[in-house]
């Protein structure tokens, strides 16, 4: 499994026989011909969701988008907390704590996971009950995952400040997974340098992925 990270929350996912893109943004795009690509977009926010995405240049593209985004023709649209058979690919939605939807991907024995803004927003000087219910739909939809996880996208975002792991944190000690692919700090790439300096409970020892810069690839084994 070959892991771009593009920019910001976007990242391209090269597996043997697909492409999935997700949250195209900005970044430079190297997509294989031979391979079917899957754009997926989770909600319409201008840092998720490009509509040059319509332009791509590649012979088979299928769009499955955020049904919080205005409608095309030529794309899927899929509402929270769903289950969709497109293709060969098993997707469920889950409810993002912000807008739209986050995606969960099985497809060639991999399971993958894309949070979009689905994440323990937590906002100092905001009111107490609009923490409360970032806390309470963060852990309800964290929860609802039943299966390990081979790639997850999280959300690590340092304007939170003291609170930017509550999300990761979160997710690490409920969630089995293999290798975590922080997202959604526009450009700021001491993120990465910053969580390995922190004490971070792993009970199930996923690999965070050190990204440094916008368009880094990673080449990740598979089981």
């Amino acid at each position: 499994m070959k892991v771009t990270h593009l920019y910001h929350s976007g990242c391209l996912v090269e597996l043997e026989h697909h492409l999935l893109l997700f949250d195209y943004y900005q970044g430079k795009l190297n997509l294989n011909p031979n391979k079917p690509l899957y754009v997926f977009v989770s909600h319409s926010h201008y840092d998720h969701y490009n509509p040059e995405i319509f332009k791509l240049n590649h012979p088979h593209i299928t769009y499955i988008l955020s049904d919080s985004l205005p409608q095309q023709n030529q794309a899927y649209y899929v509402d929270v907390h769903q289950m969709n058979q497109i293709d060969d690919l098993s997707i469920q939605t889950l409810l993002s704590t912000d807008e739209g939807c986050a995606f969960l991907i099985q497809v060639e024995n991999q399971t993958i996971y894309h949070a979009g803004d689905l994440n323990w927003w937590h906002w100092a000087g905001e009111p107490e009950v609009d923490n409360e219910y970032q806390r309470i739909t963060y852990q309800q939809e964290i929860n609802s995952i039943q299966k390990p996880i081979d790639l997850a996208c999280i959300v690590v975002d340092i304007r939170q400040e003291k609170d930017y792991l509550l999300g990761l944190s979160y997710f690490l000690n409920h969630v089995p997974c293999r290798y975590i692919l922080p997202i959604h700090y526009f450009g700021h790439y001491e993120t990465t340098t910053l969580l390995f300096q922190e004490a971070i409970d792993n009970p199930y020892q996923a690999q965070i992925l050190p990204v440094k810069h916008s368009n880094q690839t990673f080449e990740l084994p598979t089981q």
